[in-house]
C-alpha cells in the first residue's frame, strides 16, 4: 500500500514538473455600440523572455456561445508556457441572419480586431508578434480560417498597418458551408498563404465533409495539413473527456515539428495512459 502511495505521488510530481503557473486577465478589445466584446489572456508564470500565443474562438453556429467554452484549451497551453487568449465576437440572430451567410463578415472582422488588439500589446506579455497561432472550434475555427485568408474583410475603425499573420492554424472541428457566400468561406482562398494547419474531426461529424474538401484543396497547393480523426464522434467530441486532453497533446505536437513550443515539452505517454485514440489521415 506505501508502494502504491509513493508510485502515486511521484506520477503527480512528474507531470506537475511539465506544466507551469498561470494568471488570467480580462479586457476589452473593442466596443461596437453598447456591446463590449471581452477577451481573457491567460498568462504563464515563466522566465522566458518571449511566448507564442495563440487565439481562440469559441463555437456557437454564429448565433452562440462565449469565450469561457475553450478554457479547457486556454489552460493546457498556458500551462506549458505559452500565452493563450480566447476571444468573444458578435453573434447574429438567428431570425434575421443571412441566408447566403454573408452577414458573417462582421464577425470575421472582430476576430481580426482581437488579434489586432493582441499584436498591439503583445510587449506587456512577452509575446513574439511573429508567433502567433490562430485557432477556434466549429464557428470559431471558420472565422480563425477566415481571418486569415480574406485581406478584404475589416472593422474600418481598425488600424490596418497591424496585420493579420499567424504562423499556424489549430481548428477543433472548423465549420465551413460551400454553399455560402464566396467571401465569407476559405474555398476561394486556398491558394494563397495559408500557414501549417491542423485539423481535428469526429468521423460522425456533419461538418467533417466540408472540411475535407478544403483539407484536399490545400493540399493540392503544398500547404502543410494534419487531420486527425476522432473514430465514431461526433460534432463537439473535442471538448469532452478523455477527448479533450487527447487533442489538445496532438496540437502540442504539431506546434513543436514548427518551432512555437518547445519540444521538451510534449509530455511522455505515461503520463496519459487512458488516452483514446485519435487517426492521422493520410
Amino acid at each position: 500500500m506505501r508502494l502504491l502511495l509513493f508510485v502515486l505521488l511521484l506520477a503527480q510530481r512528474v507531470v506537475a514538473a511539465d506544466t507551469v503557473a498561470y494568471r488570467v486577465q480580462t479586457y476589452v478589445y473593442k466596443t461596437v455600440g453598447a456591446e463590449e466584446l471581452q477577451l481573457d489572456v491567460f498568462v504563464p508564470e515563466t522566465a522566458a523572455s518571449t511566448h507564442s500565443v495563440i487565439i481562440l474562438f469559441h463555437g456557437g453556429s454564429w448565433i452562440s456561445g462565449d469565450r469561457h467554452q475553450l478554457y479547457q484549451q486556454c489552460r493546457y497551453f498556458a500551462q506549458r508556457g505559452m500565452v493563450a487568449v480566447t476571444a468573444d465576437y458578435r453573434l447574429l440572430n438567428r431570425a434575421t441572419a443571412s441566408k447566403n451567410g454573408s452577414d458573417k463578415d462582421s464577425l470575421i472582422a472582430d476576430a481580426k480586431s482581437a488579434v489586432r488588439w493582441v499584436k498591439k500589446h503583445a510587449a506587456e506579455w512577452h509575446i513574439d508578434p511573429e508567433r502567433i497561432i490562430l485557432g477556434g472550434a466549429s464557428a470559431g475555427g471558420h472565422l480563425a480560417t477566415m481571418a486569415v485568408l480574406n485581406d478584404a474583410i475589416d472593422d474600418p475603425r481598425d488600424d490596418r498597418s497591424i496585420t493579420i499573420t499567424a504562423r499556424a492554424l489549430v481548428l477543433f472541428n472548423p465549420a465551413y458551408n460551400p454553399s455560402e457566400d464566396a467571401a465569407v468561406q476559405p474555398y476561394a482562398f486556398a491558394g494563397r498563404r495559408i500557414p501549417p494547419v491542423v485539423f481535428f474531426y469526429g468521423s460522425k461529424d456533419k461538418w467533417k465533409p466540408a472540411g475535407d474538401s478544403l483539407r484536399t484543396q490545400l493540399k493540392k497547393t503544398g500547404a502543410d495539413c494534419e487531420l486527425w480523426v476522432a473514430d465514431g464522434q461526433v460534432h463537439g467530441f473535442f471538448n469532452k473527456a478523455p477527448w479533450t486532453e487527447a487533442t489538445c497533446t496532438k496540437a502540442q505536437a504539431f506546434l513543436c515539428r514548427l518551432g512555437l513550443m518547445q519540444p521538451g515539452s510534449v509530455p511522455p505517454g505515461p503520463h496519459f495512459p487512458n488516452q483514446p485514440s485519435l487517426t492521422l489521415s493520410p
